[in-house]
């Protein structure tokens, strides 16, 4: 008898095969826009968004960006170095991530925007699923976006990017 009472209480509950699904918390994201140096911030992963034409380099092997270059003198041209390793070109969903120490930030990460910057809310939305992607992939509590060329990006674009 014991046995139909719980036959009867697990039936009434929902259940895919022999298991119970989980409650699944989401996460609790915040999103704002800060003017900084990337030198400066500290965070688990600084997330640099560049083109197909971000990754020009000069007749000494160095980035022709602006941004690039800063950050790649910052790192001891760790960048460059595995741009040219992992064969990264910027191609859109093209990502390399590193590990750093004596950095604000505990990893920094190339995302591939492909031709050019996002244009379109649809690119946007690729855009932020690749960062978010890379952050996850990273167990990333916090991560920063740097945008390797912002002029590239429409205005009305920037902060749904971010």
């Amino acid at each position: 008898m014991g046995h139909t009472a719980a036959a009867a209480a697990a039936a009434a509950e929902p259940a895919l095969g022999l298991t119970k699904p989980n409650a699944v918390e989401p996460p609790q994201v915040t999103f704002f826009a800060k003017d900084i140096k990337f030198s400066e911030w500290k965070g688990d992963i600084l997330a640099v968004t560049v083109t197909e034409k971000d990754l020009s380099k000069d007749a000494y092997s160095k980035f022709e960006n602006a941004v690039l270059k800063k950050l790649d003198g910052q790192l001891g041209g760790l960048l460059s170095e595995a741009a040219v390793e992992e064969d990264f070109t910027g191609k859109t969903g093209q990502s390399v991530v590193l590990r750093l120490a004596g950095q604000g930030f505990k990893r920094v990460g190339l995302i591939g925007l492909g031709q050019s910057a996002p244009s379109t809310a649809a690119a946007s939305r690729g855009l932020r699923e690749s960062v978010a992607s890379v952050a996850k992939a990273a167990q990333a509590s916090s991560a920063a976006i740097v945008l390797a060329s912002p002029s590239g990006i429409q205005e009305e674009f920037k902060l749904a990017a971010l």
